[in-house]
């Protein structure tokens, strides 16, 4: 059977007609919720916590908490969730890859495309994390220590400072995912292909992430809005609790989802005008 074509739209309405059409992409981010949910089942029995809640003791709830064992299973936690949860990513990269290039989603393909490009994911996310906090901690060492000023003065300065960073650099690396991804390069080559794109599509990039930022602010102000109405009759009635948590999760993975459709159909409809 041949797959319809999509109507003609422009990338924002594209990302969500891709979206709507292709519901295995949201595979990843089940599989990243469900693995997560059992991990933190797992962790809250193993530690000791279940039975210091289940028989309302403070005294054995802080044994629990201040033991070594907890130290111990709440590293493994982190480790084990940070990885897991990148590979469901580089999973999604793939199917997305797949669907904006085949116009199906295969699910074989996003696992073979993890297994290949696991590491890549890994490797950017470091670098990322390199490139944000290492210029901060030595601009608050500067305000805070080399520098004559007073703690509220250095604050005062630090704190806009590094507000108009993250953005720039969130900025910069939007189109890091989708170059590793359509061009296959490592962690530093896409790093690099990266910064050189966005500086030759300055337009096109901001746009892109002024539309993501708006989605996200959007998607943020109706689940404040939920969790606002259901404080004031959870008393009362609480399924309305599990409903509204249902539909957080449902507006979280869906913008999630379209986010990466939408940047990384921007980076070919950029990349194709070059």
């Amino acid at each position: 059977m041949r797959r319809r074509k999509s109507p003609k739209m422009n990338i924002f309405q594209l990302s969500w007609f891709i979206l709507k059409q292709n519901k295995q992409l949201f595979v990843p981010n089940l599989l990243a919720l469900t693995f997560n949910l059992l991990l933190f089942l797992g962790f809250f029995f193993i530690s000791g916590l279940s039975t210091a809640i289940f028989r309302n003791d403070y005294e054995l709830l802080g044994e629990a908490f201040f033991s070594v064992k907890f130290l111990v299973l709440i590293v493994l936690y982190f480790l084990i969730t940070f990885f897991a949860d990148n590979y469901f990513l580089t999973m999604k990269y793939g199917l997305i890859q797949n669907v904006l290039l085949k116009g199906k989603v295969d699910l074989t393909k996003g696992i073979k495309f993890a297994n290949k490009y696991y590491l890549t994911t890994i490797g950017i996310h470091i670098l990322s994390a390199l490139i944000i906090f290492i210029p901060l901690i030595l601009l608050a060492a500067l305000l805070f220590l080399l520098l004559p000023f007073g703690n509220l003065v250095a604050m005062t300065l630090f704190l806009p400072i590094a507000i108009i960073y993250f953005f720039y650099i969130s900025i910069r690396l939007i189109f890091i995912y989708p170059i590793m991804t359509f061009e296959r390069k490592g962690a530093y080559a896409s790093l690099k292909e990266d910064f050189h794109f966005v500086k030759s599509h300055l337009h096109h990039t901001i746009l892109t992430w002024l539309i993501v930022m708006g989605i996200a602010i959007f998607a943020s102000i109706i689940k404040e809005n939920l969790i606002n109405a259901t404080e004031m009759i959870y008393s009362q009635i609480v399924l309305i609790g599990f409903l509204v948590v249902g539909a957080i999760l449902i507006i979280e993975i869906s913008v999630s989802v379209w986010e990466h459709i939408f940047i990384f159909k921007s980076y070919l409809v950029a990349k194709k005008k070059r």
